[in-house]
């Protein structure tokens, strides 16, 4: 009887054991799927593809059409430079196609500084909310973030993406001031502030294809 009763007990634990698993997982079934999505929208770019060296680069968000040239000189090195509007100069040892592909990030991060700071500014003004401070990454799977000192961080890459989903983006970084979550009130915030907030969101899961390939690699850049 006693063998008995500690074999049931012991079901009876692995079962109530079992059961608040699933509950945990249940819980987090949101951030699994968005996660999940994250990485499905990526997948694309994770094959082994023969690097390139762009010969335009088109920027969406903020309408803007670059040629890219390229110089050989001397330089052991590859750096990239605008030379006017509209054209992009990559000079150096340009038969590193790598070098070339990283030079033109380091530019991308520069030209998503200079384009994201007023123009994140300008819509917290519009919308009547604050924030501390901004960076400029170029991360893989995030878009943007928001710490508790309300710093927003913004990735570079939100320039190959359509204008209204780049300011959904600004939008839900600078609702996290408000909320440092994904609750109701979250979602409500930004609702009110940004009327097509779902229709931007779930456009999202699929924007990761609108990034060349030259761009996802490498990623951390901050400026």
């Amino acid at each position: 009887m006693e063998g008995e009763s500690a074999i049931t007990r012991k079901r009876t634990m692995k079962l109530d054991e079992h059961r608040r698993v699933m509950q945990l997982v249940a819980s987090k079934s949101d951030w699994i799927a968005e996660r999940l999505s994250q990485l499905d929208a990526v997948r694309h770019l994770m094959g082994h593809t023969t690097p390139a060296r762009p010969q335009a680069i088109e920027l969406p968000a903020l309408a803007e059409s670059w040629r890219v040239e390229y110089r050989a000189t001397r330089s052991r090195t590859v750096g990239a430079r605008t030379a006017c509007p509209g054209r992009i100069v990559v000079a150096g040892s340009i038969d590193d196609v790598v070098a070339c592909q990283a030079a033109l990030r380091r530019w991308l991060a520069r030209r998503a500084k200079d384009a994201l700071a007023p123009w994140l500014a300008n819509v917290a003004q519009q919308i009547g909310l604050r924030f501390t401070d901004l960076s400029v990454k170029n991360q893989r799977t995030r878009w943007g973030s928001c710490t508790l000192q309300n710093r927003v961080s913004l990735n570079c890459k939100l320039l190959f993406l359509p204008r209204e989903q780049a300011r959904y983006v600004m939008v839900h970084e600078l609702c996290h001031t408000l909320e440092h979550n994904h609750s109701n009130r979250f979602w409500a915030h930004l609702r009110m502030f940004e009327p097509k907030a779902d229709a931007l969101h779930r456009k999202l899961g699929d924007a990761w294809k609108l990034v060349p390939t030259w761009a996802q690699r490498g990623s951390g850049l901050v400026l």
